[in-house]
């Protein structure tokens, strides 16, 4: 590598790592928005039942907390929602470029290949086919990894989701 795909790789390389923070500051900029909702949620409800117990009026009051607690947890699924969104972009846009590295690695390999082919003909061509079936073994490998984790992780909220509502559902019955 000479010096001047040595300086073209190296300003690639910068402008990559300059959109991916640029990514990571926009996934914490909607992840601090979502969180700043919470807390505004969080200082009315606090407010109100300062306001209630105040005027000693113990039955607002306690309907107030019922109240809270069951949005607190529509708000907490929903945040939670809105968090795996941020978070599923953010590992998506992440799993795409290292797929397009991979194609790059991949491309660059066949073309070392048939330039050796070219050089040694008679074990070029079986060294070609291997790699080649390596190369493609482990792009297909790759994409499934993404695919059961991505089934997995949607498993995982599909559970949680369920226990949740398990977990509504007996405090309902025990009211």
């Amino acid at each position: 590598m000479d010096a001047k795909e040595l300086q073209k790789w190296q300003r690639e390389k910068a402008k990559e790592l300059f959109d991916y923070s640029h990514t990571l500051l926009e996934a914490a900029k909607k992840l601090s928005e979502h969180h700043m909702a919470e807390m505004e949620w969080g200082m009315k409800n606090a407010l109100e039942s300062a306001k209630s117990a105040a005027k000693n009026d113990l039955a607002k009051l306690k309907d107030l907390q019922e109240e809270a607690a069951k949005e607190a947890t529509k708000r907490a699924a929903t945040y939670q929602k809105k968090v795996k969104s941020v978070l599923k972009d953010l590992g998506d846009s992440a799993a795409d470029e290292t797929e397009k590295h991979l194609e790059k690695v991949r491309a660059s390999l066949v073309t070392w290949l048939e330039e050796a082919e070219n050089k040694m003909p008679v074990q070029a061509e079986k060294l070609s086919k291997v790699v080649h079936e390596m190369s493609t073994t482990g792009q297909k490998m790759f994409k499934e990894g993404r695919r059961i984790v991505n089934e997995v992780a949607d498993t995982a909220e599909k559970n949680i989701d369920e226990m949740v509502k398990k977990s509504s559902g007996s405090k309902k019955k025990s009211d």
